[in-house]
């Protein structure tokens, strides 16, 4: 929330930072660090440390993401008062680091949520976690923008100090107890490259994969540019647009609990996903129209809309994420599939800010430039909408089965 809610709207309001690159170190290094989430995953599912299978990878990769956040300010800061290739590859590094951490700690967080769940608890565990998550969000959001409320660069830094101490407090308070200590060697039924082979030859997963893929670019290009659009379209402070995370936090809790407790059960996962994607392609065309009116009045409900959708989209997807997986390689195909959503993250992150720099270029008013961003992400969406047609978790099993009957592991 602090990287890609205030941190972003400060390198490029306050500190004057270029949006392409302030897309290029924030969401390109984020992102791109989940080149380490297949090969990780699959680490993690072989190799104890201390006795742990995930528990000590959560920790190492906490410790170092707060520690990248704590340093963030003074790095931004550096970087605005001269930018110079050496320094932007030096603080491309810095973030890059950033994300290698916590998609480290990720892949071994979702891979215990499986370890310690069962099939048919795995889709309504994840969207309580996912739920859990948004909460988090809300309070980080509306702390931060009461904190923010009057900007001065002290103030960046004390927030991060101050909530990169909470997160490593709740971490710990979090893994408490949850995985047993053994000492059993964990066996390696097959190499890293066999399993990809296994779980690629199946066509529901490449077609599940193509569909994370564009409707997550589609979705998170919004994410680096939102604030921005806010601060520089319409002339709101950072405290006004650090309250976009709320407002977009409130839907998606409303969504997933909604989603996750009622919908899921009556009409399936899959219905449940597409919803998402409906209300968030009506949700970016309505974003649009508010930047080609420069029209603010109705920002803050389609900020919320948008929220809904994705609370929706997230619940529906990733339960469907957790029924595919295999008992033995639970990590690696979690971390596959986070590393698809990072695959499309990562450029959507770079691509938005490029896309709003191309428009503007051509002659457009900084609304028209964003609104058009906006309305690349809704045809996206709708994109995302027909590959996700066909994705069947029987489909999946089927595959599966087949692909390993001269090799068989229990498939979930």
């Amino acid at each position: 929330m602090i990287f890609l809610g205030v941190l972003n709207r400060i390198m490029r309001v306050e500190l004057g930072m270029d949006l392409l690159l302030v897309s290029f170190l924030i969401g390109g290094g984020h992102y791109m660090g989940a080149v380490v989430a297949i090969p990780f995953g699959h680490f993690s599912d072989t190799h104890r440390v201390a006795g742990y299978r995930r528990t000590i990878y959560i920790i190492m990769g906490t410790i170092v993401t707060i520690t990248i956040l704590i340093l963030s300010p003074q790095m931004a800061a550096w970087v605005s008062y001269k930018t110079t290739i050496l320094r932007i590859t030096i603080a491309f590094i810095f973030f890059l680091l950033e994300g290698i951490s916590t998609f480290l700690a990720g892949t071994a967080y979702l891979a215990l949520i499986a370890d310690l769940t069962k099939p048919n608890e795995r889709g309504s565990a994840a969207a309580l976690v996912w739920t859990l998550l948004m909460v988090g969000i809300i309070i980080t959001g509306i702390g931060s923008a009461s904190y923010m409320e009057i900007y001065s660069f002290d103030r960046i830094i004390i927030l991060c100090s101050i909530t990169s101490a909470i997160a490593l407090l709740m971490t710990l308070i979090a893994l408490w107890k949850q995985e047993d200590r053994t000492n059993d060697k964990i066996s390696q039924p097959e190499s890293l490259l066999k399993a990809v082979n296994t779980m690629i030859s199946s066509q529901t997963a490449r077609r599940f994969a193509a569909f994370l893929l564009l409707g997550m670019f589609s979705y998170f290009m919004q994410d680096v540019i939102l604030e921005p659009f806010g601060g520089e379209v319409f002339g709101l402070s950072a405290a006004e647009t650090t309250r976009f995370n709320s407002y977009m936090g409130i839907g998606l809790v409303s969504a997933m609990l909604f989603g996750g407790m009622y919908l899921t059960p009556r009409i399936g996962k899959r219905r449940v996903t597409t919803l998402g994607c409906w209300i968030i392609a009506i949700s970016f065309t309505g974003l649009a129209i508010s930047g080609f009116l420069e029209n603010g009045q109705t920002l803050n409900p389609i900020i919320g809309l948008l929220g809904l959708g994705a609370g929706f989209f997230t619940v529906g997807s990733v339960a469907l994420m957790m029924d595919m997986t295999a008992t033995q390689h639970i990590g690696l195909f979690v971390g596959t599939w986070t590393l698809v959503q990072a695959v499309a993250k990562g450029p959507a992150a770079i691509l938005s800010g490029g896309f709003q720099q191309m428009f503007s270029s051509l002659g457009l008013l900084p609304g028209q430039a964003y609104g058009s961003v906006f309305l690349l992400e809704a045809i996206g969406i709708v994109s995302a909408m027909i590959v996700l047609n066909g994705v069947t978790i029987e489909n999946f099993r089927e595959e599966m089965k087949s692909a390993l009957v001269n090799d068989p592991i229990s498939i979930d």
